[in-house]
């Protein structure tokens, strides 16, 4: 059965997506490309953070879909926690999540159960082997980013202020956008916004789904035909200590749905990052609380733990 419990790293990849994406499309002169890239790795680096992450989605105007979270993030010792709000199609969801003492535990704002799931015990996340691959994988999607900068550093602003940060940003039409990416990204997109049917029971009374994990997806329009990405803007603000404080990135893309109704969609994401190194997730005491532990393939089985 395909998982429809929000895990942590769904909910942290809200910023993550915005830090992929705006490296990958914040494309600065070379000093500012240079710049953005330090800073980028830099702010990867830090031990803890805090994150409030928000993302929309409108078609011709409607809002169709947002997101609210904010995240309290140690990646040294691999703790969490955090809220996620989401409204979509006249529906609001909410959920708190905490990662502690090698376990996830999810509550939604509609129930008083909490969710438990133990996490295995996987690979040490500072194994020397597993280093070295990251650095390696690391290292060659950098690669391919800097080739495909190409001749895009013309269109970015990069305005260096006298206390040592740094404003960044970059607006790009459709005819600005390399054509290699708007060869691709018809595809991707119809692919992005197609509805698929997994064979799932909605009524699964084991397994109650917590959150719409692919909220974005089923908001958005289906959109097969004429599909091209109208323009891309990117802005990051960089603190004087070369971390991320800001970042936010709009995507327009217009295109057809199959009845050859016209679309204009535009997603938004952002993210305020703060208390870099100074971060303590929040834990929750389990004691007395009304929980139930989900397994693999056992998502409905109960246990009251004391």
């Amino acid at each position: 059965m395909k998982k429809k419990w929000i895990m942590l790293g769904g909910a942290v990849g809200i910023s993550s997506i915005l830090m992929v994406t705006t490296g990958f499309s914040a494309l600065a002169s070379t000093t500012g490309y240079d710049a953005y890239k330090s800073a980028l790795k830099n702010t990867k680096a830090a031990s803890n953070v805090s994150v409030q992450a928000a993302a929309s989605l409108q078609d011709n105007g409607n809002v169709l879909a947002d997101l609210t979270s904010n995240l309290k993030v140690n990646l040294s010792n691999e703790t969490a926690s955090g809220t996620v709000d989401m409204t979509a199609n006249s529906s609001k969801q909410s959920l708190a999540f905490f990662k502690q003492n090698s376990q996830t535990v999810l509550k939604s704002g509609a129930s008083d159960v909490y969710y438990v799931k133990q996490e295995g015990k996987g690979r040490h996340p500072h194994d020397d082997n597993e280093t070295k691959d990251d650095a390696q994988t690391s290292q060659q999607i950098e690669t391919v980013i800097d080739a495909l900068v190409g001749n895009l550093k013309d269109y970015v602003n990069v305005d260096s202020q006298a206390d040592g940060s740094k404003q960044i940003s970059v607006q790009l039409d459709n005819t600005q956008i390399p054509t290699v990416v708007n060869a691709i990204a018809p595809i991707a997109i119809k692919e992005a916004t197609k509805k698929e049917n997994d064979g799932e029971k909605q009524d699964d009374t084991q397994a109650p789904a917590l959150f719409q994990k692919d909220f974005l997806k089923d908001a958005a329009p289906q959109l097969s035909q004429d599909i091209k990405i109208e323009k891309v803007s990117i802005k990051a603000s960089v603190n004087a200590s070369n971390y991320i404080e800001h970042q936010e990135a709009d995507l327009t893309v217009s295109g057809k749905d199959d009845n050859g109704a016209p679309h204009q969609v535009t997603l938004h994401v952002q993210a305020d990052l703060s208390d870099f190194n100074n971060t303590t997730p929040e834990s929750i005491d389990l004691t007395g609380k009304n929980v139930q532990t989900l397994k693999r393939g056992h998502e409905g089985r109960n246990n009251n733990q004391d």
